[in-house]
């Protein structure tokens, strides 16, 4: 069994800059990155502009890969291996999924975009924040447990006619840099409440037809 407190534990120095200027930081990034992808870019190309852009801001490392998925790759998750060959369209689907480290300190956000017109797009990337949001405040309300808490946002999702995958996109940990020192649990996998600040909350929401999927994450505070 384990010890929540010691999963849970945090340099107290850490939690301000975790909570304040490393997520400011990286939602900012995720929307200048976003401003940095165009319609013919490969994946790769777009992964590579985005690691520019933090090496431009002096990040050294990162606690995951950088994330970005395009079209019906946007069904896919960090374990999928990259195709060379996947291009944004012109009237498409994306999302950008960044784990920079900024002076120690670990930081992780991630959101959906589109290009062109959308509109088979939109709907399914407003529910996603809509459901993320709606997840975020049971958990603040009601303090369920990581377990319950992500049994609660499933079935918001299928309430929507959507499906919750990958099954492993449960959220993690987060601290001064790595977090992996205190656990590898996921937040979906807890069997008591998650504290304020030290957990992600991370949905990826697929169209039924299973053709684009929309991913949302931020910190749970």
């Amino acid at each position: 069994m384990y010890n929540q407190a010691e999963l849970e534990a945090i340099r107290p120095d850490a939690i301000t800059p975790m909570t304040s200027t490393a997520r400011q930081r990286t939602w900012k990034a995720v929307y200048d990155i976003k401003n940095l992808i165009h319609p013919g870019m490969t994946e790769l190309e777009a992964i590579k502009k985005a690691n520019q852009y933090f090496a431009d801001h002096g990040v050294r490392k990162f606690w995951h890969r950088t994330h970005i998925r395009f079209g019906t790759s946007t069904v896919l998750s960090f374990n999928d291996t990259y195709a060379e060959n996947v291009r944004l369209q012109e009237d498409d689907i994306f999302y950008i999924d960044v784990g920079p480290v900024w002076d120690g300190i670990e930081a992780d956000c991630g959101e959906t975009f589109h290009v062109g017109d959308g509109r088979r797009f939109a709907q399914l990337i407003k529910d996603t924040k809509t459901i993320f949001d709606a997840s975020k405040s049971y958990w603040q309300s009601q303090r369920p447990s990581g377990t319950n808490l992500y049994a609660y946002a499933k079935d918001l999702v299928e309430q929507h006619g959507y499906l919750l995958h990958p099954s492993y996109v449960k959220g993690h940990r987060l601290s001064e840099f790595p977090h992996f020192q205190y656990t590898k649990l996921a937040t979906g996998d807890l069997e008591f409440s998650p504290s304020p600040k030290r957990w992600i909350l991370e949905l990826q929401i697929c169209d039924p037809t299973m053709k684009f999927g929309a991913f949302y994450e931020d910190l749970l505070d």
